[in-house]
């Protein structure tokens, strides 16, 4: 499924993932517990306290692969929020915070790749 935003920026192709995201800047970090869609170009956190737009950063996404978990690491930026009231049209999403990937580690990206292939409905 292709989504676009509002002004037309987004083309990635995003697929509804649930895992958990650690962010870290300005020498603080916060995991948060549930993503709603990543793509190549970036992931929805679903949080009731979003960072700042602007805020730039590192990140590890969790990815379960079986048995094990694999971390993609790799800079953010977050792009956009989505306050409660208005995630409420889409109550699995709810309100949370679009974060731009700015860079992903080659393997991650390889590992993502495959990760948005394989959850692609049908």
């Amino acid at each position: 499924m292709l989504v676009n935003d509002e002004e037309g920026k987004r083309g990635r192709r995003r697929v509804r993932f649930l895992t958990e995201i650690e962010v870290e800047s300005a020498g603080k970090s916060a995991t948060y517990k549930r993503t709603h869609d990543v793509s190549m170009n970036g992931v929805f956190v679903s949080t009731a306290r979003p960072l700042p737009i602007g805020t730039k950063g590192k990140f590890t996404l969790v990815l379960s692969a079986g048995m094990r978990k694999e971390k993609i690491s790799g800079t953010y930026e977050v792009v956009r929020h989505v306050p409660i009231d208005e995630g409420l049209s889409d109550p699995d999403q709810g309100g949370g915070m679009g974060l731009k990937f700015v860079e992903i580690d080659p393997e991650g990206s390889e590992l993502l790749f495959q990760v948005i292939q394989y959850n692609q409905p049908e």
